[in-house]
């Protein structure tokens, strides 16, 4: 989906959006504040205050490590009418409700969501990437993904690196251990200044995307 037509359908969600007074909260720890808001009776206060927690706990860490700039107010909302697992834009972050009460250990969604908060990217760029890029601050600062039954799945055959999130989370950080040290962050910051190009990949490794995907099909361990 094009940039444009992803923050149009988002911010049509959020217009949409009937928050209940009793899911209401503004919590402020340090510089960084939480716009908590839910308009369902699905989330109890102890998942409620995990997520909460998630976020202050990873989101000051990514900050600090990939964007010094981006905001320190985040609205996270959950909402029924929702009807997919989440999405988020500009400073917001929008979960399906009815999804978050049948997946309460999988609070680490919402550091997936916090990635593409943070890296706030000018150019929007390949979505397999985009997802992957995301999966990989999820692998890199999850709290939860052991409970959730999270983790980067073995390559298969069938795999390919278009598939994004963590197929394409685990090639990436296999081109950063194994190929490149350093890759994923040039392209988060080629990302971030739209310079971003099929050709980086090349300019930054030596390789093609393709011929990079070659060499993780034999020699595939990212331990």
């Amino acid at each position: 989906m094009k940039k444009s037509l992803l923050i149009l359908s988002f911010f049509s969600l959020l217009l949409s959006f009937k928050a209940s007074a009793q899911g209401d909260q503004l919590i402020k720890r340090g510089e960084y504040t939480l716009k908590f808001l839910d308009n369902s009776s699905l989330i109890s206060e102890e998942l409620a205050q995990n997520l909460a927690n998630t976020f202050f706990e990873v989101y000051p860490k990514m900050v600090k490590d990939l964007n010094p700039k981006a905001t320190k107010t985040v609205t996270l909302m959950l909402d029924t009418n929702y009807k997919k697992v989440a999405v988020s834009g500009k400073g917001n972050i929008l979960i399906g409700a009815l999804w978050m009460s049948q997946h309460q250990h999988d609070t680490d969604l919402v550091t997936h969501e916090l990635m593409h908060v943070v890296q706030d990217f000018k150019a929007l760029g390949p979505e397999w990437l985009i997802e992957g890029l995301a999966d990989c601050g999820r692998f890199q600062y999850g709290l939860n993904n052991t409970a959730a039954d999270w983790n980067l799945p073995p390559l298969e055959s069938f795999h390919h690196y278009k598939f994004g999130y963590r197929i394409a989370a685990r090639f990436l950080l296999w081109i950063d251990k194994y190929q490149k040290p350093g890759t994923i962050a040039q392209i988060n910051a080629r990302l971030k200044d739209d310079s971003y190009k099929s050709t980086s990949w090349k300019e930054i490794t030596g390789k093609n995307l393709d011929e990079l995907w070659a060499i993780y099909s034999v020699n595939k361990d990212i331990d």
